[in-house]
């Protein structure tokens, strides 16, 4: 069952308001009734498996049965950089990035990048990419959602951003296998995977982001989709650090 989430501000001593879109969503589309049971997850990583004991239009309310704290992380938090992608391509990133456990989640604008956001467009196209990612994380039981960002310019990401470990997928490029690259193990460490458009990396993206201290990686001989070298390489890590498999 998806662990909704919640905040910590909803809950009432032994109860759960949920109002807007959670309400909406469980009333119209689950058609949930009195006496089911939810599992809802907070912010502080609390989940919480209640029942409903009302259903209106304005709220579905419920009762704490079982609380249970999420678990104590002992691994570096995952940060996707994703070059903007066209179609829906980028909506599938975002999905299966979620489900894949990222913490956050960076569109980059890239030199050979199809794709140009409007300034007007942004923030709903945001808040679009975020309920796709809160949807995913809750549909595989996530103990929090990724925060989406703004999309930010490839060289201005490549100048500023610090990360414990960098990972840029590099094809065609002398890289080492992704799944031999040195990857840190502690919990106050982050990493970074960088993945880039349809068109693949300008030469220039590539000399600022090593000269940053980026680690050039591979994913082996095949030349994947930019869809698909995200999630592959995604899982690889999530795989190493021991969160998959």
């Amino acid at each position: 069952m998806p662990a909704f989430f919640v905040s910590s501000s909803d809950i009432r001593e032994t109860r759960i308001t949920l109002t807007d879109d959670l309400c909406h969503h469980l009333r119209a589309s689950l058609r949930v009734k009195p006496g089911e049971e939810l599992w809802l997850t907070d912010e502080q990583r609390q989940r919480y498996r209640v029942r409903i004991t009302h259903v209106s239009q304005q709220a579905v309310t419920t009762e704490i049965l079982e609380q249970r704290q999420g678990p104590v992380e002992t691994s570096p938090p995952l940060l996707l950089a994703q070059a903007l992608l066209k179609g829906d391509h980028m909506d599938w990133v975002v999905q299966k990035a979620s489900e894949l456990g990222v913490r956050m989640i960076l569109p980059l604008v890239s030199r050979h990048g199809i794709v140009r956001p409007q300034s007007d467009r942004i923030a709903a196209q945001v808040a679009r990419w975020q309920r796709i990612a809160t949807e995913a994380a809750q549909q595989s039981e996530q103990w929090q959602p990724p925060q989406v960002l703004e999309p930010l310019e490839s060289r201005r990401f490549f100048s500023t951003h610090k990360a414990t470990c960098s990972l840029l997928l590099a094809e065609r490029h002398e890289a080492i296998a992704l799944a031999r690259a040195p990857l840190p193990t502690h919990p106050s460490e982050q990493i970074c995977v960088i993945i880039g458009p349809e068109g693949g990396w300008a030469e220039e993206e590539i000399a600022q982001a090593l000269a940053q201290h980026c680690h050039a990686v591979s994913l082996g001989e095949c030349i994947l989709r930019a869809d698909t070298a995200a999630v592959t390489a995604l899982s690889i890590v999530q795989s190493r650090l021991g969160r998959l498999g």
